[in-house]
């Protein structure tokens, strides 16, 4: 059975809204999958819940996820809840909070760069896209590459760590809480996209022992670095670091997203695929 426990909607930053998604990995033959998209549950909500008549029409077994935006050591790490239950409420709070702060951060953004970039560089209604519930860089950087503003996705990156800090504070919490707020939410924590940071010098093979005493329940062991991330991982990198990767995850006890039935019985796809009574 084909899954995907890490797929993105147009509430965050992804193209296809929920019900388009669910339709769209169907067609390629995605039988079991979550969506995490940053910081929110709302594909969930979606139209009062279409997503999930969506996926049963579909036969696609549909986990409720979320990836999290989660500070770990001073620097950034994202993590994945899977099957979550959506009222939960410290997780919902802290949501709410997180969506609150990147709505006033996208304000004063979008302020500083038509004055910056000048009026008709960004207009509100490019970013503030309705059903889009987590706002980020991309939608400010997509739109004015469309425009011409910049050559690249790239450089509109580089000019916005360069001109747009506006001091607007987005809660992230510390790993032991996030992993905390899901496992109050049913779920289970699983860190998104190692290869990342051990691309960044980060020596997360020997650093999962620490990250499972804090709650880390498993680790994203399939993600398509070479096809999304060609300039990082090239010559076998992916092929070497998973293969390190599943040594020490299953050294620890960790499980694994994506599993087939040769990855052993404590795979994600033995535990999820699910849509809540």
């Amino acid at each position: 059975m084909v899954e995907d426990f890490h797929l993105h909607t147009s509430a965050s930053d992804g193209e296809l809204d929920p019900g388009a998604l669910v339709a769209r990995a169907a067609s390629h033959g995605v039988r079991a999958l979550a969506i995490t998209d940053h910081d929110t549950l709302a594909a969930y909500r979606w139209r009062d819940g279409a997503v999930f008549d969506e996926a049963r029409r579909l036969g696609v077994l549909l986990t409720v996820g979320i990836e999290m935006d989660v500070a770990l050591g001073g620097r950034e790490v994202h993590l994945l809840g899977l099957g979550l239950d959506l009222d939960a409420p410290a997780l919902g709070a802290h949501l709410d909070a997180v969506r609150a702060a990147r709505h006033e951060r996208a304000r004063r953004e979008l302020a500083l760069v038509r004055e910056r970039l000048g009026e008709s560089a960004l207009a509100e209604e490019d970013v503030f896209v309705p059903g889009r519930d987590t706002l980020m860089r991309p939608h400010f950087i997509r739109p004015l590459v469309a425009r011409g503003r910049f050559a690249t996705y790239q450089q509109g990156r580089e000019w916005f760590h360069a001109n747009a800090r506006v001091g607007v504070r987005v809660p992230k919490p510390e790993m032991a809480e996030a992993a905390g707020m899901i496992h109050a939410a049913g779920g289970e924590a699983v860190l998104a996209h190692p290869g990342y940071y051990w691309k960044d010098g980060v020596p997360i093979l020997e650093e999962l022992e620490a990250l499972r005493a804090l709650g880390l329940d498993g680790v994203e062991l399939d993600y398509p670095y070479a096809s999304s991330s060609p300039e990082l991982f090239v010559d076998g990198d992916a092929e070497r670091f998973t293969t390190a990767l599943r040594a020490a995850g299953e050294a620890l006890s960790l499980r694994f997203t994506r599993g087939s039935d040769a990855h052993g019985p404590a795979d994600f796809d033995r535990v999820y695929g699910k849509a809540p009574a």
